[in-house]
């Protein structure tokens, strides 16, 4: 009779669980919400769906309101003339990239750039430049996308340090630093199914997330390549992978180029419910348990399916699971009364950018006197298809995470504590905050990014598990007085034991997705200790030179940072106000960067 009533007792606690939870997953994760991209209609009703879920649960609405708008990009549009051209010739296939800027160019030299690389002449490893003695000032520039050690498995550029080379914002602002006008980009042959039925160029109206360069550019087919220069473009990428020496050459030729876009923007937003602690001074001090609800609508570039054809990516484990798991928190704890404060935070737009998480954080200011400060941060993301273990991150964050967790007494699921915060999920706005951060998944597999992350993979029973464990370390850390102090040591990854990044370390944290009216970049804050705090930047000022690397946008500064070593001395220029402040500093060596095999770190790596 015993174990009968045990049977029963966990029947009845699992079909509680799986109410709110399995309802919202199935609804969020349903072909009816498309996919829930960022500044879609399907991404809207399920801002309002969850929004709805919060006010019948009873919380309150943070700030006056359940939602918390901001602004996102949501694409290039093309208008009037987007064509290439040999000068009096017919038109050939042509579609622009999102990068370029709007305009004409007319009768302009083409010059072969190889695959657009010049590597820094002090780099210890690799010699390799493909600009080397060629005059591309005013010109055209046609090149490859890869880099030499396509078709060479030897080649140095094979070394993870190197594979920033190979990215397209690189080459196009390599290309405006040479003094290019234009750019043709060319798919690389060696990567090609079959490079006798190359497909016609695409346009991806949301790369580069608004950001232009200041030349034209644009993707053509590798066959008006070796029509034009009667050569094959194969036989030279091969040339180059078997001599690591560049290929370059002056075409001969002069060609007319047009492109006109303009960019668009929308307005998304946050969903965030408040549960107010009862202490009078604990209150104050408020724990976010966040999880992002937006996802990849109908695939698009981050897709990982084989094919490019558009469907419907649900997004069950990435992240509805999550949502659904912070909503059947909220339902649980909702019926609690603890000491300290909890917000609910939904982030949308974290599959652009984490734009949602960063919004929030970099708003709290306003609502501080009002609800305090953010006390720590638990981020669900990925948590429905449990494996082996449940992957609990971030310990390194804050001093106490060791001895909170290990008065956890829930053992029903296996957990693995990890010091690193690794993988690009919510988490990390808030570790930039020097909030205390744990991050929940279970986890990558070869659904992920796909339009086959289904629902019927979900495992909500152990799903129901994790939520367990993570309702009894919430109501440890909300209600006894037990104090998180972060470590700044976690956000280099102090204890992983290896080099996590590279390239130079400046130390100004930018502004993402800041207004068009800005020119160069808005630095949010300095990191401790960085050569920016050194030279007296602050947040709030907008750097605009780096070197010789003039900063216009977030990627001008990638550039600078992968272009320039640690110990390099250079002048850094910045605006304050209108005032200009110049000074000398040396670069640091860098320890950031997104661990490649972990979770989500194929979206945003963050560099500065």
């Amino acid at each position: 009779m015993k174990r009968l009533i045990i049977l029963w007792t966990l029947l009845i606690s699992f079909t509680v669980q799986a109410g709110l939870m399995e309802d919202s997953l199935k609804y969020l994760s349903s072909d009816a919400l498309e996919g829930r991209r960022a500044g879609s209609t399907a991404n809207a009703t399920a801002t309002d769906y969850v929004a709805d879920q919060l006010k019948n649960l009873g919380l309150e609405a943070f700030a006056g309101s359940y939602l918390q708008d901001f602004t996102i990009f949501t694409g290039m549009s093309k208008f009037g003339d987007n064509t290439l051209r040999i000068s009096g010739d017919a038109f050939t296939k042509f579609e622009p990239v999102a990068f370029s800027s709007s305009g004409d160019l007319v009768s302009k030299d083409l010059i072969f750039v190889g695959f657009g690389i010049s590597i820094p002449k002090n780099d210890p490893k690799i010699s390799y430049d493909d600009y080397q003695g060629l005059d591309v000032d005013g010109k055209i520039v046609v090149l490859m996308t890869g880099d030499p050690g396509v078709g060479n498995a030897q080649s140095p550029f094979r070394d993870p340090d190197y594979i920033n080379y190979r990215t397209l914002i690189y080459k196009l602002k390599n290309a405006e630093q040479k003094g290019a006008v234009g750019v043709i980009i060319l798919n690389d042959p060696l990567s090609l199914i079959d490079p006798n039925t190359e497909a016609d160029p695409t346009f991806n109206s949301r790369d580069g997330g608004g950001d232009r360069f200041a030349l034209l550019a644009g993707k053509a087919k590798n066959k008006w390549f070796n029509d034009l220069s009667k050569t094959s473009l194969l036989d030279l990428q091969k040339k180059i992978a078997s001599s690591s020496k560049p290929a370059s050459f002056a075409i001969g030729k002069t060609a007319d180029l047009s492109v006109h876009m303009k960019r668009n923007t929308g307005r998304v937003s946050n969903v965030v419910g408040f549960l107010k602690g009862t202490d009078p001074d604990l209150s104050r001090e408020v724990i976010v348990l966040g999880a992002h609800f937006d996802h990849l609508g109908m695939g698009g570039q981050s897709s990982m399916d084989p094919s490019n054809d558009p469907k419907i990516h649900n997004g069950a484990d990435d992240n509805a699971s999550g949502t659904a798991m912070l909503l059947h928190l909220a339902e649980k704890l909702s019926k609690k009364k603890m000491k300290r404060s909890v917000l609910f935070a939904f982030f949308n737009a974290e599959e652009i950018g984490l734009l949602g998480s960063k919004h929030l954080v970099s708003m709290w200011s306003r609502y501080e006197a009002d609800y305090g400060k953010m006390y720590g941060m638990l981020n669900f993301d990925m948590v429905g298809r449990f494996q082996t273990e449940v992957a609990l991150m971030g310990l390194a964050t804050a001093h106490e995470w060791n001895d909170v967790l290990s008065t956890v007494t829930n053992r029903s699921i296996p957990i693995r504590t990890k010091k690193d915060a690794v993988g690009s999920s919510d988490h990390a706005s808030f570790i930039n905050a020097d909030v205390p951060s744990l991050f929940y998944t279970t986890g990558a597999h070869s659904d992920y990014h796909r339009s086959t992350d289904d629902f019927e993979k979900i495992d909500l029973k152990s799903m129901g598990k994790i939520a367990d464990h993570a309702e009894e370390l919430v109501g440890k850390i909300a209600g006894e007085a037990v104090a998180l102090t972060f470590d700044p040591d976690s956000r280099n990854g102090s204890g992983s034991g290896r080099n996590r990044g590279y390239g130079a370390h400046l130390g100004c944290v930018p502004e993402f997705g800041q207004s068009d009216d800005i020119v160069g970049v808005l630095c949010v804050r300095t990191t401790p200790g960085s050569p920016a705090e050194a030279a007296g930047v602050l947040g709030g000022d907008i750097l605009v030179q780096i070197g010789d690397i003039e900063i216009k946008t977030i990627y001008d500064l990638a550039f600078a940072l992968k272009f320039y070593r640690a110990g390099d001395k250079i002048e850094l220029a910045w605006k304050r106000g209108r005032t200009i402040i110049k000074k000398e500093i040396t670069l640091a060596r860098s320890s950031r960067g997104d661990d490649k095999n972990n979770h989500h770190s194929c979206h945003h790596v963050e560099i500065y």
